[in-house]
């Protein structure tokens, strides 16, 4: 390929495509509309499908160095106090059935670790502050059309420019990301200021209740307390009327148990994140263009795979474009035929899942019942699909 190939988003899985295919010796142009590449600074999960993919572009002991390891995933009702499910991660059951640990990871850590390998190789060049407005293609190339009027050219386009990714519009401008209705409110803060209750704590926390959660984990060797907080906005509540958020969550929590209200009250509710993500698409390749990670599949954060999927499809895709060096179209097909299922998999089941978190009512008894009853060899199962990964769907060695 004499042109480079053009990625657009400089988030986890944009960069993990730019180094896998640096790797190779492939000449990528990365293009960022930030200043810096750089991600919100917040913690980030990665099931046991993921660290493979980490050690194939070679950063797999470097990672989990950065990671914490929690003990377990556990779930409880923020009403009552009842445990529902607790999935362990640690022992000797664990580590025969699946190919790497559970860890937990700042983000920041995580992308500089990808950021500083794609530094050295000469043939990946990065581009700060380049915002892509739209692309079209000849042939055999392809341009982007930046907001400052530059056309950059290319042999290949990859969109990883997130949620409401321009590239994903131009293709299927009648499409729209699903707004769930919910907030979420996310904090980093130093162990010895999280609340007492917390530092019991030693896996990934979760209570759930009726319209809302709150997930917490450790992170950097215990050292902080990564704390985020959901909650299903009222309808009628303007968004500019923090007295009245204020009010609900105040309500909302004061129906819970002492562990949750300590949680909630090292939130900063001033800062609101929109939650939504993508309906399954089939179309994510037009010629020498294709999306990736959540440009492609956006998910809802119930299976904690966003991050996951997205470095899992840099991985096969890297693979694909080895296989098919002066074609990229038919990569980037065979890419989504590969990878389809399993991501509309995960979007779909974090829908199903949502309801299972923020249920009320007879549907909440019925859920506890129905959760309490497995054992953990049923868990384990639940999530085999997920955390053993097939090879042709992770991305085969290239």
């Amino acid at each position: 390929m004499t042109r480079p190939v053009l990625i657009v988003g400089g988030g986890l899985g944009g960069v993990a495509a730019a180094l896998g295919l640096g790797q190779q010796d492939i000449s990528v142009r990365l293009l960022e509309q930030s200043a810096e590449i750089a991600p919100i600074g917040y913690g980030v999960q990665i099931g046991p499908n993921v660290l493979p993919v980490l050690k194939r572009l070679g950063l797999g002991d470097e990672v989990r160095r950065a990671s914490y390891l929690p003990d377990d995933l556990l779930l409880l009702d923020a009403h009552t106090g009842e445990q529902l499910v607790r999935v362990p991660l640690k022992g000797e059951a664990f580590e025969r059935r699946y190919p790497a640990p559970y860890i937990a990871i700042h983000r920041v850590d995580l992308h500089e670790i990808l950021l500083k390998a794609v530094r050295q190789l000469p043939c990946v060049d990065l581009n700060q502050a380049t915002t892509v407005r739209g692309y079209s293609q000849t042939s055999d190339a392809v341009q982007v059309q930046t907001e400052a009027g530059e056309s950059i050219e290319g042999c290949a386009l990859i969109g990883a420019d997130g949620l409401r990714s321009r590239l994903r519009a131009q293709m299927h401008p009648d499409d729209a990301p699903r707004d769930t209705g919910y907030v979420a409110h996310r904090t980093i803060v130093p162990m010895r200021e999280a609340p007492i209750s917390l530092h019991k704590r030693t896996g990934v926390t979760m209570w759930t209740g009726d319209g809302f959660h709150v997930i917490y984990y450790p992170l950097r060797e215990r050292t902080e307390m990564n704390i985020v907080a959901v909650f299903r906005v009222p309808s009628g509540l303007e968004p500019t009327d923090n007295d009245g958020y204020r009010n609900y969550i105040d309500d909302t929590a004061a129906r819970t148990q002492p562990e949750v209200r300590d949680v909630i009250s090292m939130v900063n509710l001033e800062r609101r994140w929109s939650i939504a993500d993508r309906n399954p698409l089939r179309q994510w390749a037009d010629g020498r263009v294709t999306l990736l990670g959540d440009s492609a599949h956006a998910t809802l954060q119930s299976l904690a795979q966003g991050a996951g999927m997205a470095l899992e499809d840099a991985s096969s895709l890297t693979a694909l474009m080895m296989k098919n060096p002066t074609d990229p179209a038919h990569a980037f097909a065979a890419f989504e035929r590969q990878r389809f299922v399993r991501t509309a998999r995960v979007q779909l089941e974090s829908r199903a899942l949502w309801h299972t978190y923020h249920c009320g009512g007879a549907d909440a008894q019925v859920r506890t019942q129905q959760l309490q009853e497995r054992t953990t060899e049923d868990l384990y199962r639940c999530f085999d699909w997920l955390w053993n990964v097939p090879p042709t769907h992770g991305g085969a060695p290239a």
